[in-house]
């Protein structure tokens, strides 16, 4: 049972290990004092036992680490051949075979955390560890709710789900941005996908097809309306986007090793002018997002340094 919190436009979970099982049977939801999983008790626990077992901030810590040490050794390697070829041009020597200097090897990573051992240990308390929440985004919960697999409350009110749309859609129009975007959601979550938002990679949602503490997300992203069954003097959802912008997508996702998707939804025209959200059933809801469809467009750019990694099919 989650409660709705308009403050943060989320359905928050108090309750620590209802948290944890909501995260670990398909990833929903986000810890508020944790990068995603729910890992703010593992962490003080680690701490008030003296452990060594590494956080997932741990390891995200030191795999960044590892890698800023092999980009420098290799910077440094290829320095050092460019010097060499440049004075074996100036002299007209033929190129001595390269020596085996094994200072300028990569360092291999390695995965090691100098702990600091205390003679006492920091003392907390059980009101101390049960301090992070989990926050469901407001498409994760809908997705539940529309399921049966989530109960919401506001102000300690079990909702409905028309009460519930009410409360996290703006508008009864069918193009709500909010509903626009739940339809891609709902899209993935269908596919088995686990879908994510991504503000930090300044697109809609991110897709993972794993776990996401084992992969990172495969492809980002953004929505965009079709109105060509309607067309309003304003528009609640973008329908356009520049060249400018795709170029600068696509290079992001580039960088970042993602693929792009340009998800065009097709937003009907308003039949009746009924209220979209006065719905109460799952049955209602679902001949809602049927009137809805969507067309994908993948956008990729090859990047050399990135395909070389890419190992050839041998079969």
């Amino acid at each position: 049972m989650g409660e709705w919190c308009p403050a943060t436009r989320s359905v928050n979970f108090s309750n620590d290990a209802e948290g944890v099982e909501m995260w670990r049977r398909g990833m929903w939801g986000k810890g508020t004092l944790s990068r995603s999983s729910p890992a703010w008790r593992q962490r003080k626990t680690k701490e008030m036992t003296g452990g060594k077992k590494l956080s997932l901030e741990e390891l995200t810590a030191l795999k960044r680490k590892e890698r800023a040490e092999f980009k420098e050794e290799r910077l440094k390697k290829e320095r050092l051949e460019r010097e060499r070829i440049l004075r074996a041009e100036q002299t007209g020597q033929q190129l001595p075979a390269e020596e085996d200097d094994k200072e300028d090897e990569p360092k291999r990573k390695r995965r090691k955390m100098v702990a600091q051992q205390t003679e006492e240990l920091p003392v907390y308390t059980e009101s101390y560890l049960d301090k992070e929440m989990l926050q469901l985004a407001p498409e994760e919960a809908l997705f539940l709710f529309h399921l049966n697999l989530l109960t919401i409350t506001y102000n300690d009110h079990p909702l409905s789900l028309s009460q519930f749309l009410h409360l996290i859609a703006s508008s009864s129009r069918p193009d709500d941005p909010f509903l626009v975007h739940y339809i891609v959601y709902y899209h993935y979550r269908r596919q088995r996908l686990i879908v994510k938002p991504g503000l930090k990679f300044a697109v809609d949602f991110l897709l993972y097809d794993g776990p996401i503490l084992f992969t990172h997300a495969a492809h980002c992203v953004n929505v965009i309306g079709n109105y060509h069954l309607w067309d309003p003097e304003d528009k609640l959802v973008r329908d356009k986007i520049s060249w400018q912008e795709i170029n600068l997508w696509q290079r992001l996702m580039g960088n970042v090793r993602k693929r792009l998707k340009l998800v065009y939804v097709e937003i009907p025209s308003p039949d009746d002018g009924g209220d979209w959200r006065d719905v109460e059933s799952r049955e209602e809801f679902e001949k809602v997002l049927l009137k809805y469809r969507i067309r994908e467009v993948t956008n990729s750019r090859m990047v050399i340094a990135r395909e070389r990694d890419v190992k050839p099919d041998t079969k």
